[in-house]
């Protein structure tokens, strides 16, 4: 009995790891999925804004803690920390990203594929430096708001409330993100992109508006993921190679342009790395690209790809 009741409270931990992976995964992978979608634009560069979110919540997380302290009470203190983790770190991300978007990617946009490979690969080496610049080669930490909610007890342990509300969140946004996408005229044109940009610019819809905004969304997505990263974790150079394989895994398992598709395969991808993770470390990452390879070889466009690239 006591090995039954110990086999599934590893499974619980395992897949409640697999759904906070999965969370970071889709926040980074949607945005990537939805800019592809609308310009056939592999940006790599893409998953640094994902470090640089942590890098971000870490140096506000340090300097809120410095100013306020404790004079604000648990509740007050932790409004702050949410306040700076989902609205000013994707702001200011996303103002970084706007400005490299003019100045770095437009450029790119009419050159061929292997153009953007090999100059987007460029730029995420560059950020990678930048960062390393600004914050150090040291690993950086701010557990503050995870620390604020501490963890609940299961037998035999205990799990953070960090993990559980980052889940939370980002299943409020992928909700958000369906409703955009399917009941606005924003998301509608969006989508309208991926299938056909040129059929939607000659009916007069400024395209490269829309495009600019559904960029600095996506920054602003990559940043958050970044954002509630940063408290169950330490985050160190590197960080982007690591996540931009993971993220362009994500849009090959879901399908370019597919919201359905990136959580689908967020999920998928974050419980197999939890299960590697906890039975077979070494291949870990290695069954993603097994995952990957197997769902090339029986759907080339990807569980939910509708869209020729």
């Amino acid at each position: 009995m006591y090995v039954l009741q110990q086999f599934l409270i590893d499974q619980l931990i395992i897949v409640l790891n697999g759904l906070s992976r999965a969370s970071t995964l889709f926040l980074l992978g949607t945005g990537l999925s939805l800019v592809y979608g609308m310009l056939n634009f592999m940006n790599l560069a893409h998953a640094a804004f994902l470090p640089l979110g942590a890098y971000l919540s870490a140096s506000l997380i340090r300097r809120t803690t410095g100013v306020v302290g404790d004079s604000l009470g648990f509740v007050g203190l932790f409004v702050v920390f949410l306040v700076v983790l989902l609205l000013v770190v994707p702001a200011i991300a996303s103002m970084v990203g706007l400005v490299m978007e003019q100045a770095l990617f437009e450029p790119l946009y009419d050159l061929e594929d292997d153009y953007h490979l090999l100059a987007t690969f460029g730029i995420i080496l560059m950020m990678e430096d930048s960062m390393k610049f600004v914050w150090g080669g040291q690993p950086v930490s701010a557990t503050a708001p995870a620390d604020l909610l501490g963890t609940f007890s299961i037998p035999g342990g205990t799990y953070p409330w960090w993990s559980i509300l980052t889940i939370l969140i980002t299943a409020a946004i992928a909700g958000t993100l369906y409703y955009f996408l399917e009941a606005t005229r924003l998301g509608r044109i969006t989508l309208a992109m991926a299938e056909d940009k040129e059929i939607v610019s000659v009916s007069g819809i400024d395209t490269r508006s829309i495009h600019l905004k559904i960029f600095v969304i996506s920054v602003g997505l990559a940043a958050l993921g970044g954002a509630l990263y940063l408290p169950g974790a330490s985050i160190t150079t590197g960080l982007s190679l690591e996540f931009v394989i993971l993220a362009f895994a994500v849009l090959v398992i879901g399908g370019l342009g597919s919201l359905k598709g990136a959580i689908v395969a967020s999920l998928i991808i974050g419980l197999v790395q939890a299960y590697g993770t906890y039975y077979i470390p070494q291949l870990a990452l290695a069954a993603v690209f097994l995952l990957m390879a197997a769902v090339i070889l029986v759907k080339p466009t990807g569980l939910f790809g509708e869209i020729d690239a």
